[in-house]
């Protein structure tokens, strides 16, 4: 008898090869059968008909690290068919750090009295989890930040470690995967990745090789200097042996547009050399971001308060001046949707940067620098900075799907009136209907890319893929409608086409409806 049996469906086994009609069967959280199990019975039958039966979702790239412990729910993974989240992205994890600089990294704003989850190490972080008693609906695979890394050893500080510091920093990083951790996280964009230089990230990488482990990157540039932010990349691959991975790949300002192609074979010519190397990227032509990560970057030396503090000093001018090139004009202004500001400043949430300056009568860089300030620069924004062609031609390549979004509930009230991007609602299922709408790939290579694709980058050898023996992540779909709604102005909204997903042999999804199972679990490398 087995647990369950979903019958009667297409099957798309995480390959890309062709679907197949069939059915799977679970026992014990295990796949016990795939293929024909017109012969098995089990305590829970699932008619599968019209439906693809595929791996459960895997979301190369989230933020989802304490999601479940502010909702356990986590309705925005769960109703896309995700099951496994790798997370600790962009340099950003609770952990690890000096014991005397545990304030360092508790600063995110995720969570009410969110300090009590900063921890000395993965292990303590792991122990706090279960001593809460906090449930998840969804698998996590956690990354080591190094923004967290370094300011749990460093702080803030806009410089080069000292031998000392470094040291420490590989020993920390050493723990943490000995602990679990699948690799570091880089956030070279941000406070205080951005003050890294590439001696001090391939020391690092030098750790993660030896743990057989990964290096992602948010790069440090992503528009004018994009080709030189991906040789640092592939440089580090390079140098150090270690796998390296580029995040939400994207070309972000217009100045490289239709530029694609030549990024894309800088890429394919370090594989050729022989570099480990992977990308991931999300189908929207907008990302979200902090406002900050428009100021000069000496103005965030110390974190992004800093930004706020220089912008009342003497060298606010400056920072106006930067500002006004990055905000030239209407359209610019127009193209940056204030996303959220934790709650500190909420009426102006959910209008673009434009509006905010005709309310308040001042300029583009002024309203921007007004903002920064008002929330001591705790503000993200969507920004309108990508093109259409660009994204097109890498979701053609050979990349993994990564949301770049949480855990979020549909229910707005529950977020003040925040605007999440709608990545957070929509991005795995998007990919699957443009792959349908726009022919960018088969059914069944589409479902790759979102399951096997994704293990395999990580090194994730139980999931992925629908076969007997492997940990039972399911999620059934209907190949024709399955489609995001979530959008800009309104994106809590369910996507459609996802009927039912099993986390580790238990329904979490049932019928388009999600069940009470909090059947999610930590997955160690």
């Amino acid at each position: 008898m087995q647990d369950i049996i979903i019958y009667n469906g297409m099957i798309a086994d995480g390959t890309g090869a062709d679907l197949y009609p069939g059915g799977i069967a679970v026992k014990n959280g295990i796949i016990t059968h795939v293929g024909d199990v017109s012969t098995l019975t089990a305590k829970q039958m699932i008619d599968a008909q019209g439906h693809v039966i595929a791996p459960g979702f895997i979301d190369a790239h989230c933020h989802s690290d304490v999601s479940f412990i502010a909702d356990d729910r986590v309705e925005s993974r769960v109703y896309q068919g995700i099951t496994t989240e790798v997370c600790g992205q962009c340099g950003d994890s609770y952990f690890p750090c000096l014991a005397e600089n545990i304030g360092n990294i508790s600063t995110k704003n995720e969570l009410p009295h969110e300090e009590e989850w900063a921890a000395v190490d993965f292990c303590s972080f792991l122990s706090h989890v279960e001593s809460s008693g906090k449930k998840m609906s969804t698998n996590l695979c956690q990354l080591t930040g190094h923004g967290a890394l370094r300011a749990g050893v460093m702080g803030y500080d806009g410089r080069r470690p000292n031998d000392r510091e470094l040291a420490l920093m590989c020993e920390l990083l050493d723990r943490s995967l000995s602990e679990g951790s699948w690799g570091l996280s880089l956030g070279l964009e941000y406070t205080p990745g951005c003050f890294a230089d590439t001696q001090e990230l391939c020391a690092l990488a030098e750790v993660v090789k030896k743990h057989g482990g990964i290096v992602t990157a948010h790069m440090r540039d992503e528009g004018p200097a994009i080709f030189d932010a991906v040789s640092e990349i592939i440089e580090i691959g390079r140098k150090t042996g270690v796998k390296v991975h580029i995040s939400h790949l994207k070309i972000d300002r217009p100045v490289n547009w239709g530029k694609a192609a030549k990024v894309w074979q800088l890429i394919e010519d370090a594989k050729e050399s022989g570099v480990n190397i992977s990308a991931d990227v999300y189908p929207y032509t907008a990302s979200c971001t902090g406002i900050t990560n428009r100021c000069p970057k000496w103005s965030i030396d110390g974190g992004v308060e800093s930004a706020a503090a220089f912008l009342k000093s003497a060298r606010r001018q400056e920072i106006i001046d930067h500002l006004a090139g990055r905000f030239p004009n209407e359209e610019w202004a127009r193209r940056c949707l204030i996303s959220s500001t934790t709650g500190r400043l909420s009426d102006v949430e959910g209008k673009t940067l434009c509006d905010v300056a005709k309310e308040r009568k001042t300029s583009y860089a002024e309203a921007a620098a007004e903002l920064i300030v008002e929330t001591d620069g705790h503000t993200d924004c969507i920004f309108f900075t990508m093109d259409e062609g660009d994204l097109d031609f890498f979701l053609r390549q050979d990349v993994g799907i990564g949301s770049d979004g949480k855990g979020h509930p549909f229910d707005p009230s529950l977020v003040g009136n925040e605007k999440p991007h709608p990545r957070y609602y929509g991005a795995l299922v998007r990919f699957l209907r443009l792959a349908r709408e726009n022919c960018i790939c088969s059914t069944a290579e589409a479902v790759r890319r979102i399951t096997a694709k994704a293990a395999d980058m990580l090194g994730l050898a139980d999931r992925g893929r629908l076969k007997t023996g492997l940990a039972a992540d399911i999620t059934v779909f209907d190949p024709v409608t399955v489609a995001d709604t979530a959008t800009y102005l309104d994106p809590f909204q369910k996507p459609v086409g996802i009927d039912h997903v099993i986390v580790n042999g238990k329904i979490a999804l049932f019928n388009g409806q999600q069940t009470s199972e909090r059947a999610g679990k930590y997955i160690l490398k």
